[in-house]
C-alpha cells in the first residue's frame, strides 16, 4: 500500500506542477513568438538527445567501473514493514483470476519458446512500425511545395527570352554568352545610375541577388582532343592568354585585372573530399579548377568588367566550359535559389547550355515549423532512442547476431540517422558563417552557397535511403504473416533460377540496346549513348513507353526497326518476363505444399498470441467502442421470447431455404487433425469454465453465509465441499 500511495503522490505532484506551469505561462502575460518557442523546443530536444546518447552511457560506464572495482557491502535483507498477510478470501480471489486467465490460455499457448519468439516480434513490430510512420511523417511535414514552383519559375525565366532579357536556350555559339550576361545577369539585377547593389530582379520584385556573379571557365591545353579525355591547363597567363606570366605591382590591392588570367587556387579539401563534377554531353567538368572572375555590384562596374573580358578574348577556342554561379533570395517566401548556368563548347564549334537550379530554405526554418512538425520531431527522437536501445541490447546479450544481415542493416540505419543529423548541423553552421560574411561584405563579394547546397543534397539523399532501409526492415518484421514467409521462402528456393533468368534478360537488353545505339544513335536522343539506350529499352520492355517513341527505332531501316521492335516487345516483355513469373509460380506452389505437409497444429499464430497478450487492452477498447447490448425482455418472459423466435424461424423457413439454394457457399476442405486440436481445446475450456463457475459459487456462499474472514460453519463447509467434489 505504501508503494501505491507513493505512486499516487508522485502522479498528483506532477499534475499539479504541470497545471500550475501552464496557468502561469497562459495568464501571466509571459509569451514568446512561435519561432522562439520552436527554437526552445528544438534546443531542448537536441540537449536531451546529446545527454541520452553521450553523457548517459558515459555515466553508467563510470558507475559500472566503480562497482566492479570497489564493490559495496551487501546490505541485510529484511522483510518490508508493509507486507500483506494472506487471507482466505484473498487466496480465493487470486485463484479465480488465475482460472479466468486459464480459460484463454489453453495448452497451445504454453509453448514458452514460441511465446518468446512472438514477444520479440511484437516488440519489433511496435518499434519499427512506429519508427517508420514517424520518420515518414517527419519527411512529409518538412516537404515544401513552394520550392518546386520557385525552381520551375526561375528555370523558365532564365531558359527562355523575356522582355528585356535573353534566354540561355538562345545561345548557339560561345561569343553569344556576352550578350546573355549583359541582359540577364547585369541589367536584370541593377539600375542604370545606381551607386551600390541591392536592386530587385526585373522579373520578381521580392527577389534580389546575394553577393556577385562568379564566372569560371575550364581551358584545355590543346583544342584537338580526339577521343582522349581533355587535359585542362592550370598555368598562369598574362593578359590575353599570353605567356610567360608576369606579376604586376599592387594587383592584390586594387581591382584584379590579372585575376581572369591566373589559375584558381583550390584547397586540399576541395581536391580530395568535396569533389563536385558537372556532367556534360560527353565528358564531366570538375569545379575545383579553372580561371574565374567576378562581376561587380553596379551596372557601370559590371559593364566595364564584361567589356574588358570581351576585348581581350577571355573566351576563345580553348574554352571548354563556362560556369556562371550566383545565388538569389526571395524574402517573401524565404527561399534561397542557388543557380549554376553553364555553357560547354562542343568539339564541332557549337555551344550547349545547361542549368542547375536548386531552391532551398537555409534560414528561419523554425518559422515554417508547424506544431505537427514539432510533434513529429519529438516522436522521431523518442522512437529512434528506443530503436537504438533495442539494437544495442540485442547485440550486448547475443554478440553472434552481428553476423546477421538484419542486425547489420539496423546498424546502417543508425549510422545514416547520425549522418543526417550531422550533415544538417554542418549545413546550418556553414550558412550562418556565410550570412555573417554577406553582412560584412556589403554585397561586393561572391558568397558561394554551393557548399551548403551539396550538404543539403547529402541530407536529402541520406534521408531517402534511411526511409527506404526502414521500409526494407519491415519486411523482416512482417515474417510472422504467412504470405510474407511463403514469398521469402519462394525467393530463397528459386534464387539460382531467378539469377539465370535475370542474366538472360540483361544479355538481351544489352544486345538490343547496342544494336539500337549503333543503328539509331546519330538520329535520336533516345539512343545517343549506350547507357541511355539501355535505359530506354528497359523502360519500354517493362511497360514505360514515355522515354521511347516507336519511330526512334526505324532510322536504321524499316525491316531492321521491325525486328528490333519485335524482339523488344515479344522476347523481353512477353517471353522472358512470363518465364520469370511462371518459375516463381511453380516454386510458390512447392513452398505452399511443403508448408501444408509440415504444418504444426499445436502452435498458435501471432494473432492468437496478441489476443491473449493484450487481452486487457482489447477488453478496455471494446468497453467503449462495442458496448454490450444485453438481453432485452420487452415485457415478456424468457419462454415467450423463445417461442416467438421459433415461430418466426418456422414461418420464414421455405424462404430461407430458397435463399440458401441460390447462395454459393465456399466449402473449406476438411482437416481432421486441425478439427481434433480445436475439439480438444474446446473440451479444455469447458472444464476451465466449469471450475470458474464452481469457484464463484463458493465465493458467493462465503460472502453470504460466512463471517468477516469468509469462514463457514462446519455444516456449510461440509455441504460446500461435497458439492464441489460432486461437480468435479
Amino acid at each position: 500500500m505504501k508503494a501505491k500511495d507513493s505512486n499516487i503522490i508522485f502522479i498528483m505532484t506532477f499534475i499539479i506542477l504541470t497545471v500550475c506551469g501552464v496557468c502561469i505561462w497562459k495568464f501571466s502575460g509571459f509569451s514568446h513568438e512561435p519561432v522562439k518557442i520552436n527554437r526552445i523546443m528544438v534546443s531542448f530536444i537536441a540537449v536531451t538527445l546529446i545527454q541520452a546518447t553521450i553523457f548517459m552511457p558515459f555515466k553508467f560506464a563510470v558507475i559500472s567501473i566503480d562497482e566492479a572495482t570497489w564493490p559495496a557491502p551487501h546490505p541485510r535483507i529484511a522483510p518490508p514493514g508493509y507486507a500483506e498477510v494472506d487471507t482466505l478470501m484473498g487466496n480465493l480471489s487470486n485463484k479465480l483470476r488465475c482460472l479466468r486467465s486459464e480459460v484463454m490460455i489453453t495448452e497451445r499457448h504454453r509453448n514458452e519458446r514460441l511465446n518468446l519468439k512472438y514477444r520479440l516480434i511484437a516488440e519489433e513490430v511496435r518499434i519499427f512500425g512506429l519508427f517508420f510512420l514517424v520518420m515518414f511523417a517527419l519527411v512529409m511535414v518538412q516537404f515544401n511545395e513552394a520550392l518546386f514552383f520557385n525552381t520551375a519559375a526561375v528555370t523558365r525565366l532564365f531558359e527562355f527570352s523575356q522582355i528585356g532579357t535573353s534566354g540561355l536556350s538562345t545561345i548557339t555559339r560561345l561569343p553569344e554568352v556576352y550578350t546573355f550576361m549583359e541582359l540577364s545577369l547585369i541589367k536584370a539585377f541593377t539600375i542604370k545610375n545606381q551607386r551600390s547593389g541591392g536592386a530587385p530582379w526585373v522579373h520578381s520584385e521580392p527577389t534580389v541577388l546575394l553577393g556577385m556573379v562568379r564566372l569560371q571557365q575550364l581551358r584545355t591545353r590543346n583544342r584537338c582532343v580526339g577521343l582522349r579525355h581533355p587535359v585542362y591547363t592550370t598555368d598562369d597567363f598574362s593578359e590575353g592568354w599570353k605567356l610567360p606570366y608576369t606579376r604586376e605591382s599592387y594587383t592584390n590591392k586594387f581591382w584584379k585585372i590579372y585575376q581572369p588570367w591566373v589559375a584558381k587556387l583550390s584547397s586540399f579539401f576541395d581536391r580530395t573530399l568535396w569533389i563536385h563534377h558537372h556532367r556534360g554531353l560527353f565528358i564531366t567538368y570538375p569545379s575545383s579548377m579553372g580561371y574565374e572572375n567576378m562581376l561587380s555590384d553596379t551596372r557601370a562596374k559590371s559593364m566595364m568588367v564584361l567589356k574588358y573580358l570581351k576585348n581581350h578574348n577571355w573566351l576563345d577556342r580553348n574554352t571548354s566550359a563556362l560556369f556562371m554561379d550566383f545565388t538569389l533570395y526571395n524574402a517573401d517566401a524565404n527561399i534561397f535559389t542557388v543557380c549554376t548556368l553553364w555553357v560547354e563548347q562542343l568539339p564541332f564549334g557549337m555551344a550547349y547550355t545547361h542549368m542547375e537550379i536548386d531552391s532551398i530554405v537555409f534560414v528561419e526554418q523554425m518559422r515554417d515549423l508547424t506544431p505537427v512538425g514539432l510533434l513529429a520531431l519529438v516522436l522521431f527522437v523518442v522512437f529512434w532512442l528506443q530503436f537504438v536501445k533495442l539494437v544495442f541490447v540485442r547485440i550486448w546479450y547475443e554478440p553472434m547476431r552481428l553476423r546477421g544481415m538484419w542486425v547489420q542493416l539496423d546498424i546502417v540505419i543508425m549510422v545514416l540517422c547520425v549522418v543526417v543529423v550531422a550533415a544538417t548541423a554542418a549545413r546550418d553552421n556553414v550558412v550562418q558563417i556565410m550570412i555573417r560574411e554577406l553582412e560584412i561584405s556589403v554585397n561586393v563579394q561572391f558568397i558561394d552557397f554551393n557548399d551548403p547546397r551539396l550538404l543539403n543534397e547529402v541530407v536529402k539523399v541520406t534521408s531517402a535511403f534511411t526511409v527506404a532501409l526502414v521500409t526494407m526492415r519491415l519486411w523482416k518484421v512482417m515474417q510472422f504473416a504467412g504470405t510474407f514467409k511463403i514469398f521469402t521462402k519462394t525467393i530463397y528456393m528459386a534464387w539460382d533460377t531467378l539469377l539465370c533468368t535475370i542474366v538472360i534478360t540483361v544479355i538481351f537488353l544489352v544486345a538490343i540496346s547496342s544494336a539500337a545505339v549503333i543503328l539509331n544513335g546519330n538520329s535520336t536522343s533516345a539512343f545517343h549513348s549506350l547507357m541511355q539506350g539501355m535505359v530506354a529499352v528497359s523502360c519500354f520492355s517493362f511497360g514505360y513507353n514515355s522515354n521511347l517513341d516507336v519511330s526512334d527505332l526505324f532510322y536504321g531501316g524499316k525491316w531492321i526497326g521491325v525486328v528490333l521492335y519485335t524482339i523488344m516487345g515479344f522476347v523481353v516483355r512477353v517471353l522472358l518476363i512470363n518465364l520469370f513469373i511462371s518459375m516463381l509460380k511453380n516454386h510458390l506452389s512447392l513452398v505452399k505444399a511443403k508448408k501444408e505437409e509440415t504444418r504444426r497444429y499445436h502452435n498458435i499464430t501471432f494473432i492468437e498470441f496478441l489476443r491473449v497478450e493484450y487481452a486487457d487492452a482489447i477488453r478496455f477498447v471494446r468497453r467503449f467502442t462495442c458496448p454490450d447490448r444485453g438481453y432485452k425482455r420487452k415485457n415478456r418472459t424468457v419462454a415467450e421470447n423463445i417461442r416467438r423466435k421459433l415461430d418466426y424461424q418456422q414461418r420464414i423457413g421455405p424462404k430461407g431455404k430458397m435463399q440458401a439454394f441460390f447462395t454459393i457457399k465456399h466449402v473449406e476442405p476438411v482437416d481432421d487433425r486441425y478439427n481434433q486440436v480445436k475439439y480438444e481445446e474446446r473440451i479444455e475450456r469447458s472444464m476451465k469454465v466449469s471450475a470458474v463457475l464452481q469457484l464463484q459459487m463458493e465465493l458467493i456462499a462465503r460472502v453470504k453465509f460466512g463471517d468477516e474472514d469468509g469462514n463457514l460453519s462446519a455444516i456449510d463447509e461440509t455441504s460446500t465441499t461435497s458439492s464441489s467434489s460432486s461437480s468435479s
